[in-house]
């Protein structure tokens, strides 16, 4: 077997990761966490599932949950791989709830899943059947994990069983503990005469039951035989009162047939009737569909008719009162002549009020005070400036005097205080000149303040002239003097309008009103029409011409249906008088007894009769009901007699159930024997086999150190010292020695087991070695990789340069 390539689509931290491996060597490296053991135990993952070995319900292993996607990605996978010269391909989706599993053969792409037989529970595990064994096997074996090399305590039973199948050439998933305990608990479930609730020991009572019950039947003949000699004198009593009952039964037959002669005569009678109220109600059928809800309908409808004719005339007359009123006030001109003048006053004379009151807000607004105010300023500024100035040129005067008398004394080198006095007066001078020019810049100021009221109140003048001009044009538009008689022409216009208006109003309610009349005289000739439409219709329907009419026919109507009444009445009294017959079955039934009727009948009573046999259908149900306790008593008896057949074919049946139930005891406890006997014997013939296999890979892989190695029933390993010959326990041996043996009987066990070379599948197993041991397991591994595909994980650099200086070749994969 060959594994091509791994295709992780979601498996612990990988997500979409393909991996191929190669012939030989492939040498899988990554740091700590970088994802060996993952892909690692992708591989046990798609090949078995991570079930639990040996169990039938589906049960999962820790690393089920383990490698479940860390995202929300889809946990699932592929592996490729090459089998007897054939390429297959596994899908599986791992998901709980979605688990599904499929097997392709990738050379003619035909799904074998199908044809995969393996395993016991609804989860499938193609390692079965390409491996030849289960996931135990597979994981003692080709398949090692980290710290792994020791064998599980459950391989020796499951390497036995390979064996002894293989051997015997019985299926490679019989279990052989599992055989054993087949047979004893078939064993079991048969059981011995101890074990109560057993086949065996249930038999065995039954048998004394059954022989008990025989005893007891046997004693009760003598009663059995009494209650039959009952049951022939019951029936004998019965036969003769069931004759007298038949003879009475007849002579009430015939007072019966008189009953019913004197039916049919009065049911002729009503017959003929009925006849007769017929041809009446023929003669009438005319009339049948003559409606009372349509005459009535018409009576409204002709009532209705004769309100809206009133309505109209009504409505007629309201109309020509109005067109008379509106023509009058047509002839008066009702115009609307005031209202566009009065809006126009309205909106003057508001005009005339708003400019009042924007003269009198300016007036209110003048600035004459503040004019006087900032003259009165300007004028004391003013005086202040011409002292100043008068200073200041003075002190200048003096500071030009002092600084040329310095010059002088400079010159002269008379050095007189004369400087002093140049930088007082100067000192004067300028203070003076800063007071002017401050003075200055506030009397321009207040000079500017003083122009600009005078602009303003210049065009508030003026904006006074204008309003006169334009308030005396709007007096002289109306002709008016003054804004009293201003106001007074737009009252008088005003309550002229509202004079005009009330008019105008009425003209238009009238106008609605003759619209409203007009709309309801056309509604109502509407309605007229309609409603002598709907009862020309009721007339056309009824065939009548007129409500008259209407009203004959309803009559003649009413007596159509009394008349059904009736015959329906005489019809229900023949109904009883008939029963379940009919006439002409009377008069089958008695043309032939009339003679004897009238001649015989005379004499006979029938309540007389029916008395005599009430009394023997007493008679009868007393005997039946001693007859029926005579049988229910033979029942009793006569089932235990018939019992005691069936008792006695029970208790040969059941006996030869009892030894049928010994042979097979016997047979499975021979066959249990055999098969442990087997397993013995197939153990002794594969050990030294085991041994020498195993032996000869330790002798390799020390160089010699240790060649003899002993392999227990249940896969302990023992070894041999070279030099004194004891046996070792290996717990006394160094890790990486101990590590070494276990990988060389896991290594001799698959090659005892199988002949197809499986690949070898190795996580980190050789952290215990040191340098020496590691060189010589590569070098192993080396060889055993030209008949065998190695996958070796680890996270040192080690193995790799082992590999690189034996000159091997090997396939590197780095894992990121």
């Amino acid at each position: 077997m060959l594994l091509k390539e791994l295709n992780l689509i979601g498996f612990g931290k990988f997500k979409n990761e393909n991996i191929v491996l190669k012939d030989g060597i492939n040498l899988i490296y990554g740091e700590n966490e970088a994802g060996k053991s993952t892909l690692h135990s992708f591989i046990d993952g798609m090949f078995y599932g991570f079930l639990k070995p040996n169990i039938k319900r589906t049960d999962y292993l820790p690393e089920y949950e383990k490698y479940n996607p860390w995202t929300n990605n889809r946990y699932a996978g592929i592996i490729r791989f090459k089998y007897n010269g054939k390429f297959y391909r596994i899908e599986r989706n791992f998901t709980k709830g979605e688990e599904n599993t499929k097997v392709l053969d990738e050379t003619t792409g035909v799904d074998i899943t199908k044809n995969i037989e393996a395993g016991s529970g609804r989860v499938l595990q193609p390692g079965i059947h390409f491996f030849g064994f289960n996931t135990r096997v597979f994981s003692n074996t080709i398949f090692i994990k980290q710290l792994g090399t020791k064998t599980d305590d459950k391989l020796a039973a499951e390497v036995t069983e390979k064996l002894i199948n293989v051997t015997t050439t019985l299926d490679d998933n019989i279990s052989v503990d599992k055989a054993i305990s087949e047979l004893k608990v078939r064993m079991g479930e048969i059981g011995t005469d101890r074990a109560s609730t057993k086949p065996y020991a249930k038999n065995l009572r039954d048998i004394e039951r059954l022989q008990e019950e025989k005893s007891n039947i046997l004693s009760e003949k003598d009663a059995y035989q009494s209650y039959l000699e009952e049951k022939i004198r019951l029936n004998n009593n019965l036969e003769i009162e069931m004759r007298n009952l038949s003879r009475l039964r007849e002579k009430l037959l015939k007072v019966e047939i008189l009953e019913k002669a004197r039916t049919l005569e009065e049911a002729k009678i009503l017959s003929d009737e009925i006849a007769n109220l017929n041809s009446k109600i023929d003669k009438l059928s005319s009339y049948a569909n003559i409606s009372m809800d349509q005459y009535k309908e018409s009576i409204n409808l002709s009532n209705a008719i004769d309100f809206i004719d009133k309505n109209i005339v009504q409505s007629k007359f309201e109309l020509e009162n109005i067109e008379n009123r509106l023509q009058s006030m047509d002839n008066e001109g009702y115009n609307d002549i005031y209202g566009k003048k009065i809006e126009e006053i309205s909106k003057d004379y508001n005009y005339y009020e708003e400019l009042e009151e924007e003269k009198n807000t300016i007036f209110y607004n003048k600035e004459d005070n503040k004019i006087e105010f900032l003259k009165r300023d300007y004028k004391e500024l003013k005086g202040k400036s011409s002292k100043y100035k008068v200073i200041q040129i003075f002190s200048i005067i003096l500071a030009i005097i002092a600084f040329g008398a310095t010059i002088i004394a400079i010159i002269t080198k008379k050095y007189l205080p004369i400087g002093i006095l140049f930088i007082v007066f100067g000192s004067i001078g300028g203070y003076y000149t800063n007071k002017v020019n401050n003075l200055k810049y506030i009397i321009e100021d207040i000079s500017r303040k003083i122009e600009d009221i005078y602009n303003r109140e210049k065009e508030k003048q003026s904006r006074i002239e204008e309003i006169e001009k334009l308030k005396k044009s709007l007096l002289e538009k109306y002709n008016t003097t003054g804004k009293m008689e201003f106001k007074k022409l737009l009252d008088r216009l005003q309550i002229e309008h509202y004079r005009q208006k009330e008019q105008i109003e009425l003209y238009n309610e009238l106008k609605i009103k003759r619209g409203f009349l007009l709309d309801r005289i056309y509604e109502d000739e509407f309605n007229k029409k309609q409603n002598l439409i709907t009862l020309e219709a009721i007339f056309t329907e009824n065939n009548v011409r007129d409500i008259q009419e209407f009203n004959y026919s309803l009559d003649k109507r009413n007596m159509y249906e009394q008349y059904i009444r009736e015959s329906e009445g005489k019809k229900e009294i023949l109904r009883k008088v008939l029963g379940q017959h009919t006439i002409e079955d009377l008069i089958a039934e008695l043309g032939n007894f009339y003679l004897d009727i009238n001649n015989s009948i005379e004499d006979m009573d029938k309540n007389q009769i029916k008395y005599q046999i009430d009394r023997i259908n007493e008679n009868i149900s007393d005997i039946k009901i001693a007859l029926r306790g005579a049988e229910e008593n033979l029942n009793i008896l006569g089932k235990d007699m018939e019992r005691l057949v069936v008792i006695e074919e029970e208790i040969e049946r059941k006996i030869k159930y009892k030894e049928e139930l010994e042979n097979k005891y016997k047979s499975l406890e021979i066959a249990a024997q055999a098969i442990e006997e087997l397993s013995r014997d197939i153990h002794s013939q594969f050990t030294p086999e085991i041994n020498k296999k195993v032996s000869k890979i330790v002798e390799k892989i020390t160089e010699g150190k240790y060649n003899n190695i002993k392999i227990s029933e249940s896969l302990n390993i023992s070894v041999e010292n070279p030099i004194t010959r004891e046996i070792i326990d290996i717990n006394s041996l160094s890790g990486g020695t101990i590590d070494q043996l276990y990988f060389s009987l896991r290594f001799g066990i698959i090659n005892s087991m199988v002949d197809n070379k499986l690949p070898l599948i190795l996580d980190d197993c050789f952290i215990q070695y040191d340098d020496s041991r590691l060189k010589n397991i590569i070098e192993f591994l080396t060889d055993i990789g030209n008949e065998r595909q190695v996958i070796l994980f680890t996270c040192h650099n080690r193995e790799k340069k082992a590999l690189e200086d034996l000159g091997a070749k090997f396939n590197l994969i780095n894992l990121k």
